[in-house]
Formats: C-alpha cells, structure tokens, sequence
C-alpha cells in the first residue's frame, strides 16, 4: 500500500511538472524575459463606409515582432510591420449609351504599423488584445468605369493615421514556428465623410479600416 501511494504521488507530481512545462514553455524551450521573431502574412480588408462590402482585397502584412513575458502565461508584445489595406469592389451599373457594364473600385492604403498587444495563454493556445498605432506610407484610389470618375488626391485625402484595436490567437505549430489569426478595426475614421469621393460614401460616420490577417511567425 505504501509503494502504491508513494508511486501516485510520484505520477501526480510528473503530471503537474509536465503542464506547468507545456503552459509555460508555448513560446521557448527554455522561457527567458524577451524573445523575438519574425512574422508574415496576408490581410483580408475592406473598408465601412463605402458603398461595398466583404474582405476583397488582399494584401501584405510582415515585419518583426518582440515578446515581454511577464509570467508563463502572461506578456506583451510590440511589433513593427509594414501592412496593405483598403478596399475592392464591383458595381453592374445601366448606361443608356454604353448598356450593362462592370465599374471597378480600388483603394490601396500602405502603412507602418505598430501593434502593441497583452498576451495570455490558455489550453495550448495564446490569446491576445490590444491596440496598433499606424502612419500612412502613400495611397491610391481609382475607377475603372465607361463614365469618366474624379478622385482627387487632395480633395479626397486620407488621414495620414490610423488606429485600431486588435484581437488575436496563436497556436503553435512546430518548435518555433506559429500560427497566428487576428481581426483589426480602425477606432477612428481613416477619412471623414466630406472628403470621400461622391458616390462612395455609405452613412455619415466617414470610413474605416475593418481587416481579417493571417500570419505565420517564426521566434528565435
């Protein structure tokens, strides 16, 4: 009876040493204070407050990331990431001279990006929320259309800042590479109604950024 319960003990002990390693050790082998690493990806976005709607356009999300641990399962991080958004959309439009055809929208907005996010991690997975502060690099916007559109790059300006708020997962995938899902939404408008092309404003609140990204990140 002794042996029994004094191999439980020893089983119990093991059980709890090897959760404590797989919650603590999500991120290293060996948990230190600081780890960085290296991440890449695509954005899904539109933009509300236009007249269109859906996660159309695609476009690149990359640069670097820095991890604070504060716990096993609690941190911080900061990134520096060069980040696609905008908007896609199509229009079957009548001409009384041109008959049926497709207008095409485009809208491309560039920005670095400085998401800064608090992490804590739960069943094998690293839930994250914060806020991302970005600088507008440049911007385009056009339409393909049989009638002549005006946009006009100062008329129509954008704000050259963005801010959101971010809510994210990781998982991990193998050693140190990772999985990681976020959803994005500007808190302030990136441009206010009165500057937005005519015919391309939906509501009076002006438009914002709204993006789905997936990224591969690989910690060193």
């Amino acid at each position: 009876m002794l042996h029994l319960k004094r191999s439980s003990l020893i089983l119990m002990l093991l059980l709890i040493h090897s959760r404590t390693e797989a919650q603590g050790n999500f991120y290293e082998p060996a948990p230190k204070v600081f780890t960085g690493g290296l991440v890449a990806g695509l954005n899904f976005t539109q933009v509300d407050g236009d007249t269109f709607y859906g996660y159309q356009k695609a476009g690149i999300n990359a640069g670097g990331v820095v991890y604070v641990h504060f716990s096993e399962v609690t941190g911080l991080s900061m990134e520096l990431i060069y980040s696609q958004k905008g908007s896609r959309g199509e229009l079957v439009t009548q001409s009384a001279t041109n008959g049926t055809y497709v207008q095409k929208y485009f809208m491309n907005l560039n920005y670095a990006e400085v998401p800064v996010t608090f992490h804590v991690i739960s069943h094998k997975f690293d839930f994250e929320a914060g806020i991302s502060f970005a600088r507008l690099i440049n911007s385009s916007e056009w339409v393909e259309s049989v009638q002549p559109v005006t946009i006009d790059p100062v008329a129509n300006r954008f704000k050259t800042s963005d801010v959101d708020y971010v809510f994210g997962i990781a998982r991990k995938l193998y050693k140190r590479w990772y999985a990681n899902a976020r959803f994005q939404y500007s808190i302030t408008s990136i441009r206010p109604t009165d500057r937005v092309p005519a015919g391309f404003s939906w509501g009076n609140n002006g438009q914002f950024n709204n993006l789905l990204n997936l990224r591969i990140m690989y910690l060193f």
